[in-house]
């Protein structure tokens, strides 16, 4: 290394890369892995700008909600198809819990009835036991 050079760092770099031989097999590991870090780099970039695309959507949507009038009556503002249907629910909704009461009270009665019946028998077996 002479001391006349201006950038003696650049003669280093040139001699060691004069020392060094690629052959064609280092020359594609190494091509492959730029490839390989381009197409990750491509893939990290495009993900984040579709992240940040679904949040300002997300966040629109919201705004959206949140403007729209609450009102007491869920799907007050819904298409007619879609009350009748929710009209349709609640008619069958008010038939099943209709159903299940009743349900519910007979077996209640038929329990009493057991219950009574079996306490008329738990009698007359002490009474049976007794004499």
């Amino acid at each position: 290394m002479t001391l006349s050079h201006p950038f003696p760092v650049c003669l280093f770099a040139e001699s060691a890369l004069e020392s060094v031989s690629f052959d064609r097999g280092t020359l594609w590991l190494v091509a492959g892995f730029l490839m390989l870090g381009w197409a990750l780099a491509r893939l990290t970039i495009s993900r984040r700008k579709k992240a940040i695309r679904q949040r300002g959507e997300s966040r629109e949507t919201q705004r959206r909600l949140d403007s729209v009038k609450k009102t007491a009556l869920p799907l007050s503002d819904a298409p007619p198809e879609t009350q009748r249907w929710q009209v349709a629910m609640f008619d069958l909704q008010r038939e099943l819990t209709g159903d299940l009461d009743t349900r519910i009270a007979v077996v209640q009665s038929l329990i009493r009835h057991a219950d009574q019946r079996i306490a008329t028998l738990q009698e007359l077996e002490r009474r049976q036991q007794a004499k």
